[in-house]
């Protein structure tokens, strides 16, 4: 059952021969557990395709809200998103990769990378960075440099540990400016103070002419911080929730973006 379930990992629907190929198991077994995931509700079928089930949802679910940074980011990411204009996301450090937790906003619209539950390369991606920048190089995962969407992506180690500087140099604001694709640009803060121990990030995405780093990666640190403190049960000054830039961001407006070099 585990060995079909991984299956759908970054696929949407599949056919028998399909599963029965990637799992690399007999086609009568493969139908066998099928009926029976379909059953449970982990797995539904339309026609001759399967896809997961409302149930996985709902247990996957149970583990993020059990989850108090989760929990606590969800006003602040709101917030964070009214003020902006700009897509939020809260992601966490999986092996070498970020998992996006909670999504806050609808742009990008295309780009699987993007959506809830999805996962990128930690090398490749500004939450990726700015949990790294906070660990020892002794406490990294084993990290792939596999070859960056863009030009503008990180491309070796020494690259990596460059831009970390330059992370740390920010107070733990990571930009990602058009290395994880074409037109798109990221900040991201870890939550928490450094040796906290926290594997989680809070971020915000948007076009490359419609997000200003400086005053982006403010309200993302600020509103990262706030999570923090609301998750610790700590007090805090109150300023409301979540940090925000004088007025939202469209698409259309046009102001210039330094690169992360």
């Amino acid at each position: 059952m585990a060995s079909l379930l991984q299956v759908f990992d970054g696929r949407s629907r599949l056919t028998l021969a399909e599963i029965s190929r990637q799992a690399d198991l007999p086609r009568s077994s493969t139908h066998r557990i099928l009926q029976r995931l379909v059953e449970l509700g982990w797995v539904e079928r339309e026609g001759y395709q399967y896809s997961l089930g409302i149930r996985m949802f709902e247990l996957g679910s149970q583990v993020v809200r059990r989850d108090r940074i989760h929990r606590a980011s969800l006003p602040f990411m709101h917030a964070l998103h009214r003020s902006t204009g700009l897509t939020v996301h809260l992601s966490t450090l999986v092996a070498s990769d970020v998992l996006h937790l909670e999504r806050t906003g609808d742009w990008p619209e295309k780009g699987d990378s993007w959506c809830l539950g999805a996962r990128q390369p930690a090398v490749h991606s500004a939450a990726g960075r700015a949990l790294l920048a906070q660990l020892a190089e002794t406490d990294w995962p084993t990290l792939a440099f596999a070859p960056p969407a863009t030009v503008y992506g990180i491309h070796t180690l020494r690259d990596l540990r460059r831009d970390l500087e330059r992370v740390r140099d920010r107070g733990g604001v990571a930009v990602d400016f058009q290395g994880c694709g074409t037109g798109i640009t990221v900040v991201a803060a870890p939550v928490g103070p450094s040796g906290s121990n926290v594997r989680t990030a809070l971020s915000l995405c948007g076009p490359v002419d419609a997000l200003p780093t400086q005053e982006a990666g403010e309200a993302v640190r600020m509103a990262a911080m706030d999570i923090w403190y609301a998750a610790s049960g700590m007090p805090r000054r109150s300023r409301g929730t979540g940090g925000g830039l004088s007025r939202p961001l469209r698409r259309s407006d046009r102001t210039p973006v330094p690169s992360h070099e």
